[in-house]
């Protein structure tokens, strides 16, 4: 079930972050966020560190991934996220 939420996040955020207009060529190497989010009536806590080349580092329960952010920045995927839940 973790790993559903894990995978579900990543899912949703990637769509809606691809989706995005808007644009932050110049964002920051290594800034990390943490957002909480709820699925299923239960909060997720996830990091997310830009890693200054197109991808992310998420950090779930441990567990860390990289993600291709597909063309989106930084920016736009915290943002996907920043409206599902709470990003700080």
């Amino acid at each position: 079930m973790k790993k559903l939420s894990l995978l579900l996040t990543l899912t949703l955020g990637l769509f809606i972050a691809s989706c995005s207009s808007d644009d932050d060529s110049g964002s920051k190497n290594n800034n990390c966020v943490t957002c909480e989010i709820e699925l299923f009536g239960t909060v997720n806590t996830t990091d997310y560190c830009d890693n200054g080349d197109g991808t992310v580092t998420v950090t779930a329960e441990g567990e860390e991934e990289v993600v291709d952010l597909e063309g989106a920045t930084f920016h736009q995927f915290i943002s996907a996220f920043e409206q599902l839940g709470s990003c700080n």
